[in-house]
């Protein structure tokens, strides 16, 4: 706040800035106790910051509507996966598919539906949807985070940044009450605008709503989140060196490993014979080649969100399948972005993404609070260390059924 009311701030520190505070408001959520940061923590590589929470729910995190049904697990809502992190992800592409090489590049979330095709901006377009989630922040309306913006205290810096009047809108009489109604509810009778405004309001408020995101993706983009400068960047540098067991992983990394052929490093395979000049063809590589894979995880049943196959006090039930839910990954939404029937080749495209994850940058994969903290891995939690990320990749196609589910109960400590 005090850079905000600096007025020194240059245009593209000014919209940063206004990301952050964003980023870290509990205030835009339905019951005003959640805030992006709050699954994205910094100490966290701007993911799950709670080692109870990787070990017990898979790092799904408790989102901002209670459940108070007596007896009931869980007692919040929450998600379906593992939160992402966002480092980095500003510089994935909108989602498109390549007709020559059959795959889709590019979007965010695990199941790509951040495409990034309204914005052209992915990132920005995956700051919109955890407001809206009934799992996550539950607001009923994306009108309804312009309004909480236009209450906050930096109302005068967004428009600042965007322009005067641009969160004067025509709020309705029960504009309050709705927006602190989580989505889902019963009451609102399934409608995603349940804000009555006029046709005038509705498009500034999503202008607004658009504003939003950007602003947070501009933060996402800059150096606080996205530094390009880890150890490994200024070896690629030649600025320094690596030391010998850190050269031997690297080695294992683009070497055997053949993990450089999905999380793209700036240089060569060598496994199939390939030679490496040692030169890098980028100093600033994503580790990540932006496609979407099958890895063949089992299903972890410790979610929560298996769980939650009963209404709660507002009507709403997040999964009522519970525990014959399926996540199908990325064939949910590309599939019903792309398909045409005046376009044959993206209508068969679907059954390339079945039950398919994104390679997620690799960067600040390691990144922890403390030493000892637990961190969960993969779109459902089910991996609990870089160790076991490896052990999985090595035996999961050398001795087949060998991984199983993970079940969790009190003082097992989340085996397999």
């Amino acid at each position: 706040m005090a850079a905000a009311k600096s007025g020194s701030l240059d245009p593209f520190h000014a919209v940063e800035t206004l990301g952050q505070l964003e980023i870290f408001d509990p205030n835009l959520s339905v019951n005003s106790n959640l805030a992006c940061s709050f699954c994205h923590d910094p100490a966290a590589g701007y993911g799950n910051g709670a080692s109870i929470l990787s070990v017990f729910t898979g790092g799904a995190n408790p989102g901002s509507v209670p459940i108070t049904n007596h007896g009931k697990y869980p007692d919040n809502r929450m998600a379906k996966r593992n939160p992402t992190s966002y480092v980095y992800s500003p510089y994935y592409p909108p989602l498109q598919y390549n007709i020559t090489q059959g795959d889709f590049y590019g979007g965010n979330f695990w199941d790509a539906r951040a495409s990034g095709y309204r914005l052209q901006n992915s990132a920005a377009e995956q700051a919109q949807d955890p407001p809206v989630d009934p799992e996550e922040m539950a607001n009923p309306d994306t009108a309804c985070v312009v309004y909480k913006l236009s209450l906050s205290q930096y109302k005068f810096f967004f428009e600042q940044v965007w322009g005067t009047g641009s969160l004067e809108i025509n709020w309705p009489a029960n504009v309050a009450r709705i927006c602190h109604t989580p989505k889902g509810a019963a009451s609102l009778g399934g409608s995603a605008t349940p804000l009555a405004l006029s046709p005038s309001d509705r498009t500034r408020a999503q202008q607004a709503f658009d504003e939003f995101a950007q602003a947070i993706a501009a933060y996402e983009i800059g150096s606080n989140v996205s530094p390009f400068t880890s150890k490994f960047d200024g070896y690629l540098a030649g600025s320094n060196s690596l030391t010998a067991q850190e050269l031997r992983g690297y080695e294992l990394f683009r070497g055997k490993g053949t993990c450089n052929t999905c999380h793209l490093d700036g240089r060569s395979n060598t496994a199939m014979g390939g030679t490496d000049t040692g030169a890098a063809t980028s100093v600033e590589p994503m580790f990540t080649d932006f496609t979407y894979n099958n890895l063949g995880l089992p299903k972890n049943t410790i979610l929560p969100w298996y769980a939650e196959s009963f209404p709660d006090e507002w009507g709403f039930t997040g999964n009522p399948l519970g525990i014959g839910f399926i996540d199908e990954g990325s064939w949910s939404f590309p599939g019903w972005l792309l398909r045409s029937p005046s376009k044959s080749d993206l209508g068969r495209t679907p059954a390339v993404l079945r039950r398919q994850v994104p390679n997620l940058t690799a960067r600040d994969v390691g990144k922890v609070p403390y030493a000892g903290f637990v961190k969960a891995y993969m779109h459902n939690g089910y991996l609990l260390s870089l160790k076991e990320v490896v052990h999985f990749y090595n035996t999961r196609d050398a001795y087949p059924g060998a991984i199983r589910q993970r079940t969790v109960s009190p003082g097992n400590g989340g085996g397999k």
